[in-house]
C-alpha cells in the first residue's frame, strides 16, 4: 500500500509515529500482553517480536493505520493478522514442527495444538467488544490471578473488578453453550 496511497481514512507517517509514541504505559502494557498471547505457539517468535514486526509495518506504511481508531485496537488487529498469517504458513510448511521431550515423545500433536488454539480464540471471542474483559481473560489464561492479574492488565482496582465480573459472566455463558471442553 505505501504512503502515497492518498487514502484520507488512514494516518500519515508522522501521525502514526505520534500515535505510537504517545501511548500511555497502561496501553503499552496491554499491547505487550496481547502480543504475548498472540505469539504463543509460533516457533521462534515471542510477543516482543510480533509487536516489533507490527510497528515496522505500520511505520513503513505496509499496514494501514485507520484514522479515529484507538492505537491499541490498531495494534491488536495488526498483530492478530500477522499471527494468523504466520500460522497459515506453518500449516502449509513441509517441516514438522512438533516438539519432543527428552525421551523423544510428542507432548502435543499439531492437531491438539490447533484445537487448543481454536478453543482459546473462542474463549477470547466471548469477550469481543469489551477490551478490558478480554484482557482479564488473557491474563487468566496466562495463569495470573488476583493483584498480579490486575497489575498485569494496567487497570485500576475498580475497573479491573468490573471487567473481571463481566468476563466471568460471559465465560459462564460460554460454558453453558458447551463451548468449553
Amino acid at each position: 500500500m505505501g504512503w502515497n496511497s492518498g487514502d484520507p481514512g488512514r494516518l500519515n507517517y508522522q501521525e502514526v509515529q505520534n500515535s505510537l509514541a504517545q501511548m500511555s504505559d497502561a496501553d503499552l502494557r496491554r499491547a505487550e500482553r496481547i502480543a504475548g498471547f498472540l505469539a504463543h505457539g509460533l516457533p521462534g517468535v515471542n510477543g516482543e517480536d510480533l509487536l516489533q514486526e507490527v510497528y515496522i509495518k505500520l511505520l513503513s506504511g505496509e499496514r494501514r493505520f485507520p484514522r479515529g481508531v484507538h492505537t491499541v485496537k490498531v495494534l491488536k488487529s495488526a498483530m492478530e493478522s500477522e499471527a494468523s498469517n504466520a500460522r497459515k504458513g506453518l500449516r502449509a510448511s513441509p517441516i514438522d514442527l512438533r516438539t519432543t521431550d527428552a525421551d523423544g515423545a510428542d507432548r502435543r500433536s499439531p492437531e491438539v495444538e490447533l484445537l487448543a488454539s481454536q478453543q482459546f480464540a473462542a474463549i477470547v471471542a466471548t469477550c469481543a467488544g469489551d477490551p478490558d474483559a478480554e484482557l482479564v481473560v488473557m491474563v487468566w489464561a496466562d495463569g495470573l490471578t488476583g493483584a498480579e492479574a490486575r497489575e498485569a492488565t494496567g487497570l485500576g482496582e475498580k475497573a479491573f473488578d468490573a471487567a473481571r465480573k463481566r468476563a466471568t459472566r460471559r465465560l459462564a455463558g460460554f460454558e453453558a453453550q458447551g463451548g468449553a471442553a
